[in-house]
């Protein structure tokens, strides 16, 4: 578990606490994995095929029927192996293809947010398995504050998480977002 009952509490209300004070909402969205990455399991396992049944047909002498079968379950048996074994499997496939992955996923969910219209709106989005950090924000924000703003303390973020201080993490990064927020858009009164 990355945070406890308490910490969880304490998070919310932080996050209330700085909506009191600035137009725009944040959204927190942490994910354990952000695919099921079963189309990557089926084409590693035809390559696996493709591969063995290349070395089958050169050492041993085997009829179509044989090789048929044993085609079969060499892809069965990978697919199974690769599904069974998802968390080790997702080790082996390009970091920038599991980052692209969660990157899509992180966008999906942003652009199902939906928000008043006098409000903006940012998302912080974790993905555990791809160890992947996104800040997301609504184009009024990104017109007034730098995309490198926001990297910064995704850095930051993440750094404390290799330490495993998650609940400190997530503090100093919404205290971050915060601290501009509310500089950059206080809350308005209503008239």
């Amino acid at each position: 578990m990355i945070l406890n009952n308490e910490e969880k509490i304490l998070i919310s209300k932080k996050l209330e606490n700085l909506q009191a004070l600035s137009s725009a909402k944040i959204f927190l969205s942490t994910t354990k994995r952000s695919s099921q990455y079963k189309l990557a399991s089926a084409m590693i396992a035809v390559f696996t095929l493709f591969f063995i049944s290349f070395l089958l047909l050169f050492k041993f002498h085997l009829d179509s029927f044989e090789l048929l079968q044993i085609e079969l379950l060499i892809f069965i048996g990978s697919y199974t192996l690769f599904e069974r074994y998802k968390n080790l499997f997702i080790e082996f496939l390009p970091k920038s293809y599991k980052y692209q992955v969660a990157s899509l996923n992180a966008n999906n969910q942003f652009s199902n947010i939906k928000v008043s219209s006098s409000k903006q709106k940012i998302m912080f989005f974790i993905s555990l398995d791809e160890k992947y950090v996104e800040i997301l924000v609504d184009e009024e924000i990104a017109k007034i504050i730098p995309n490198s703003h926001w990297q910064g303390i995704v850095n930051e973020f993440t750094q404390d998480i290799k330490e495993n201080q998650f609940f400190i993490a997530y503090e100093k990064a919404i205290t971050a977002c915060g601290s501009i927020l509310i500089e950059k858009f206080p809350l308005k009164e209503s008239k």
